[in-house]
């Protein structure tokens, strides 16, 4: 059977579920859930990610997240395989912790924000574990309520609770009798388009023409296959191999070979334009667009800059 469709472009929506190999538990106790708490916080930030909910079931985890780059795949290896390695070790286990690849579903979020939300934190209150949401620590639902300080830096709550007022506090209130009024309220992600998408129909008709438009046919549809990096994240790991600072880098002199490397990996492993990456470093895109090509010229005959764009290659990598 084919796989579905992983669609990916930036500024997109997701409704993120993973499951434990042949059902089984990928939560023991709640140490393990604080490691992946942390792992997914550290994920989202390595990729600019956005995440409006999550919560996290004894064999199962949900997440609602949106991506400035088209890196869902990369991001979503990464999580899974940093915390299966770290789980597999602690527990003493051999073989797979997940259940093939992570689902994704592309979401409508000017429809499904809200409904999605409380659908994520719902998850322990329609599995017969608690009575009261409240008794939940592991989803984000405590977040919403300000009963505690976030504990995923890029945990954004604004987006569903602007949706009752700009007052915070009325919006707490709101939310809270919300998710109260519809304890049984169906699962949204049944009304979702081929186990690709959820939104009204001009969603729906936009996420087809996108697929027409690229002629995908099957996984990572129109982005390219190959990974995709933060370029803060590329020009850290060139100072720290070069044993450079960022100000050493970043210097216009002429000749700096590592300003060049560093305008070389991000063209070739972001998904930034030219015109965003002269931004980032002070030059026409043209200018950017020449010296990588410069650069790439000169690779072959310069074997330091050749071991050094190895060793951040291998640095980089997620696989």
């Amino acid at each position: 059977m084919a796989r579905p469709l992983r669609i990916a472009y930036e500024n997109a929506f997701y409704h993120i579920t993973a499951r434990g190999h042949r059902k089984e538990s990928i939560f023991y106790d709640d140490k393990d859930r604080n490691v992946f708490i942390r792992k997914l916080d550290n994920t989202l930030k390595r990729y600019t990610i956005f995440c409006y909910a999550y919560c996290l079931m004894d064999n199962h985890y949900h997440l609602f997240l949106k991506t400035a780059s088209p890196n869902i795949s990369q991001a979503l290896h990464y999580l899974n395989a940093s915390y299966a390695n770290w789980f597999r070790t602690r527990h003493q286990l051999n073989g797979s912790i997940f259940q093939g690849r992570f689902k994704s579903i592309l979401v409508d979020a000017d429809s499904y924000a809200l409904t999605l939300s409380a659908y994520i934190h719902l998850n322990p209150f329609r599995a017969g574990i608690i009575n009261k949401l409240e008794d939940y620590s592991w989803s984000s639902y405590l977040d919403y309520l300000n009963l505690r300080k976030p504990q995923i830096d890029n945990l954004d709550l604004t987006l569903v609770l602007s949706l009752f007022s700009n007052d915070l506090d009325i919006a707490i209130k709101q939310y809270k009798k919300y998710m109260e009024n519809n304890q049984l309220m169906e699962d949204p992600l049944k009304e979702n388009f081929q186990g690709i998408a959820l939104g009204n129909e001009n969603f729906i008709q936009k996420i087809k023409s996108k697929i027409e438009e690229k002629s995908v046919l099957r996984e990572i549809p129109f982005i390219c296959s190959k990974p995709s990096y933060n370029a803060h994240e590329i020009i850290e790991n060139i100072c720290r191999i070069a044993r450079l600072d960022k100000k050493e880098l970043m210097n216009k002199k002429r000749g700096n070979i590592y300003r060049y490397l560093a305008l070389y990996l991000i063209k070739d492993l972001t998904p930034l334009k030219l015109t965003q990456i002269g931004e980032l470093f002070d030059m026409d895109y043209s200018a950017v667009s020449q010296a990588v090509r410069r650069f790439a010229n000169n690779y072959k005959n310069d074997e330091e800059i050749k071991i050094i764009t190895e060793k951040v290659s291998t640095a980089l990598k997620i696989r």
